[in-house]
């Protein structure tokens, strides 16, 4: 059984399967088989998760992903779920565009604050008390939330044999979940609960990233081809 708040599972477990979600669309596009289309939810949905745990040692240890295994079964069940069954693939090819942007996104938005959460909580009680051990509480926390979002995508793309769009300056990804992660751990900071801050990172990431994605399209120079 998984352990901690409620709130905090179903926000983890939203993300997770909207990383997953995402990847096995993008995954199923390039024609791979049914078990590599799964392979790819995974590296989506766990892989900036087990990075985040691997930089923050044997206290976060075992993998979340190892220690609560059934986010790898309701990952499998969906991925097999949208490969074998035309309906489900049929719901979401009517809006296949608006659904992997608004999966990635709420991903996104969801994994930065709980990665920033977990970092907070693991390397806030050994931080020294100063403001130079409150900013370095502040840089690494957001960091290490950026990272369990970002990487994530990162993972997906180099397996599917491209350049991770995350990393892209168009892409304008990495700002609102650096803002936003930044967001949840100045607030952890100054005392606020952690329903609290989590909702206003993901709030904050949110309206950034729909900002970015949905903004209306640069007209080309006079002259370009």
């Amino acid at each position: 059984m998984r352990d901690g708040d409620l709130w905090f599972i179903l926000l983890e477990t939203i993300g997770l399967m909207s990383f997953a979600i995402n990847a096995m669309i993008i995954a199923r596009e390039k024609d791979l088989s049914p078990f590599a289309v799964f392979i790819v939810a995974c590296a989506a949905a766990f892989g900036g998760g087990t990075l985040r745990d691997i930089l923050l040692g044997p206290e976060a240890t075992p993998f979340f992903w190892v220690a609560y295994p059934l986010y790898v079964v309701l990952v499998f069940v969906t991925t097999m779920a949208y490969v074998f069954t035309g309906w489900f693939r049929g719901i979401i090819a009517r809006r296949i565009d608006l659904i992997k942007n608004l999966f990635e996104m709420v991903a996104l938005a969801s994994l930065a604050g709980i990665g920033t959460a977990k970092a907070f909580a693991i390397l806030g009680p050994g931080t020294e008390r100063s403001w130079l051990g409150a900013a370095q509480l502040l840089l690494l926390s957001a960091f290490l939330g950026s990272a369990t979002s970002a990487a994530g995508s990162v993972a997906r793309d180099i397996l599917l044999n491209q350049f991770p769009s995350t990393l892209r300056r168009s892409a304008g990804i990495l700002e609102p979940l650096i803002i936003g992660s930044s967001t949840v751990a100045v607030l952890l900071m100054a005392g606020a609960g952690k329903p609290w801050a989590l909702l206003a990172g993901f709030v904050v990431t949110i309206v950034l990233r729909s900002l970015t994605l949905w903004r209306p399209a640069r007209p080309a120079p006079q002259g370009a081809a």
